[in-house]
């Protein structure tokens, strides 16, 4: 090496020396957050801390571990220095001894990181098959489906044989298919005879049910000879359940033969219900059904029917209680208010349990029935439900603050919260990790180890977290917080204006009302960026990659891919110009569009009755999901508008004439001068 090559050599050195010095003596803050006793660090800054950390884990990952000891005393002191040990020791996994997972187990007990290594260490040994050692480490807070699966298979080869056998069992009886790893104790299973026929049918009727037409076709092979033909004709009906009505082909009277009769006539049920139900009433007459399978048959159906409006008055037919099926009980309400049949609706409302019957959605339309009685006593009960309804934040409190012509009940009232309190919750060491976890962009783990360190907080600990996640920008988990915390009347931080000036801009040029586009942000995603659905929407307003794509396309802006809808200025851009589209083409109504966002605006376009009240079609949504979602939409717009000095109702005047409008008969009958 040449002079200038050991001259910088030993300059690093002495910087580096400098540093890890520094580091271990002396505990970095974040700039970003300053007490009223802030004092400048001597230390690495943050920022410097986060790009050593960053060049740590390059080393870790990328197999330069030399390179990675020779800056980790640096890092000591940073909150995420777990992290890399982890990394460190997961990327070694195999190498690591007992007492190395003992010691970080209880080191790092206070992070999420000790169960996941342990996790690991298990598989590790489970894959290498050291079952005295996997038993060791081994319980319930560090299973996985696979060292579930390495648990059975350890009882096994460690002397608990009928332990693991009924491990088996539980491991076989899923809708879903497992991991490799139960291969073996699956066939030690099987070949100590515990795959009884009875067993292997119950699986593949449960994966038929789950639509797991593949794992069904593999599971056909464990069946005994005489269940296949029962196989073929549960698949057969399942896939075309018109088969049912063959009613000759179905008369083997047998258990299998019964339940896959019962599955064909509910999958029916879904296109033909009258048909399902006559069906159902002559397999009766030569079947012995068990009674709990036959009654929850009965109730699907029933169900099938009244979201089909019940043309032929077929639901008073089904031979069951219906007071023991509250959701029934209630599809049945929703279609008798449908029908305006408002005397029926009220004898179905005071069948539901108490605890329904108090639910604000019931009482509300109680009283909505009541103010339509031309009895005194029914008025004036009707005007004691709303009267307690409007003082309530909801959305049927909303409504019956607009029937009574009251002001709306916000109750904001933010907890008092205290600088030091905040200042103080924030040097606690699992909150610094989620913050700096969230700050370098690993947000799954960043909501990981803010979950893990307040699982156990006081309500109050809770709140002060959630104050600081939004003094972060970091709104999900401070929202999530509140509501562990039952912090309902915090609207200030429940409802935070995130993103405002994104929002205030595309609001603007998509010509939407703010508050609006708001309320679906903070219902899809709570402003979540990273957000993924199950159905594979995307970031702060869920769209789906399809839309974003076409919504792009309309308004002429460049879009590469479905991973820009993390980023939220595009995604709120796409989202309010998507929102846009959907209220222009429903009127400027949100009550519609609202719904046609969620579940898309050929549906609503179909669901469309103008001929009953607006409260009565949002009611009768077909979708529990998107009825839900436009109830929460519209309030939240209307506490948004609050929170944003925007005097404006929960529905506006247009909203309600594009529907029955009652509202001025109801006033009517609930004013000063009629009802006391």
């Amino acid at each position: 090496m040449d002079s200038d090559g050991k001259f910088m050599e030993k300059s690093f050195r002495i910087v580096l020396c400098t540093l890890v010095w520094l580091a271990t003596t002396l505990n970095t803050q974040a700039e970003f957050s300053r007490g009223q006793n802030y004092e400048p660090s001597m230390g690495p800054s943050r920022y410097e801390q986060r790009q050593l950390y960053r060049d740590a884990m390059h080393y870790i990952t990328s197999g330069q571990r030399g390179r990675y000891l020779k800056i980790r005393d640096a890092l000591r002191a940073y909150p995420l220095f777990p992290y890399l040990e982890y990394t460190d020791k997961a990327y070694r996994i195999s190498k690591q001894k007992p007492a190395d997972i003992n010691a970080f187990r209880n080191q790092y007990q206070d992070t999420p990181l000790a169960n996941l290594l342990v996790r690991q260490y298990l598989h590790n040994k489970g894959k290498r098959g050291q079952w005295a050692k996997f038993l060791e480490f081994y319980s319930a807070e560090v299973t996985s489906q696979r060292n579930a699966c390495y648990y059975a298979h350890a009882l096994s080869k460690t002397g608990q044989k009928e332990v693991a056998m009924n491990e088996a069992r539980k491991l076989w009886l899923v809708d879903h298919s497992q991991p490799d790893e139960c291969d073996h104790i699956f066939y030690l299973w099987r070949i100590s005879g515990n795959l009884d026929p009875e067993t292997a049918w119950q699986r593949y009727l449960i994966s038929i049910k789950a639509n797991k037409i593949s794992l069904a076709n593999y599971l056909v092979r464990f069946l005994a000879d005489e269940d296949r033909v029962f196989a073929s004709n549960l698949k057969l009906v399942h896939r075309r359940p018109l088969n049912i009505a063959n009613i000759d082909n179905f008369g083997h009277q047998h258990a299998h033969n019964r339940e896959l009769i019962l599955h064909g006539l509910i999958r029916l049920s879904r296109s033909k219900p009258t048909i399902a139900l006559d069906l159902l009433n002559k397999y009766q007459n030569n079947h012995s059904f068990e009674k709990n399978a036959l009654d929850k048959t009965y109730v699907a159906i029933g169900k099938r029917i009244v979201s089909r409006g019940d043309p032929e008055s077929r639901i008073d037919e089904l031979p069951v209680n219906i007071t023991q099926f509250p959701d029934l009980l209630e599809a049945m309400a929703r279609l008798a208010l449908q029908q305006s049949d408002f005397s029926q609706a009220l004898v179905l409302i005071n069948l539901l349990p108490d605890n329904l019957q108090m639910h604000s959605r019931w009482q509300f339309w109680k009283a909505r029935i009541l103010a339509t009685s031309e009895d005194y006593a029914d008025k004036k009960a009707a005007k004691v439900i709303f009267t307690d309804l409007s003082l309530q934040r909801s959305f049927y409190g909303f409504l019956s603050a607009d029937l009574l012509d009251q002001p709306y009940s916000f109750v904001n009232e933010p907890t008092e919260i205290s600088e030091e309190e905040l200042i103080s919750m924030e040097k606690t060491p699992g909150i610094q990790r989620a913050l700096e976890l969230f700050t370098i962009g690993e947000r799954s783990r960043a909501r990981r180890e803010w979950y893990f360190t307040t699982r156990n907080f006081s309500n109050r600990e809770r709140i002060i977290a959630a104050r600081i996640a939004l003094r972060w920008g970091w709104h999900k988990p401070a929202i999530q917080s509140l509501i562990d915390a039952k912090a309902w009347d915090d609207l200030s931080s429940r409802f935070p204006i995130a993103y405002h000036e994104t929002f205030t801009q595309e609001a603007r040029i998509a010509d939407i009302p703010l508050n609006w586009s708001l309320a679906i942000a903070r219902q899809e995603s709570a402003f979540m960026p990273d957000a993924k659905s199950t159905s594979g929407a995307l970031g702060v307003m869920q769209l789906m990659p399809a839309t974003a794509r076409d919504t792009a396309k309309t308004i002429g802006i460049r879009y590469k891919s479905s991973s820009e809808l993390t980023n939220p200025s595009v995604n709120i851009k796409l989202g309010s110009q998507y929102l846009g589209q959907m209220l222009r083409r429903f009127d400027n109504n949100r009550i519609l569009a609202s719904a046609a966002y969620n579940a898309g605006p050929s549906r609503v376009a179909k669901w469309m009755d103008a001929t009953v009240p607006f409260d009565i079609w949002i009611e009768t949504i077909p979708f529990a999901e998107t009825r839900q979602y436009v109830q929460n939409v519209l309030m939240f717009s209307t506490i948004y508008g609050d929170r944003l000095v925007i005097d404006q109702p929960i529905i506006f005047a247009h909203e309600y004439e594009a529907f029955t409008d009652h509202r001025t008969a109801e006033i009517k009958l609930l004013n000063a001068n009629s009802v006391p």
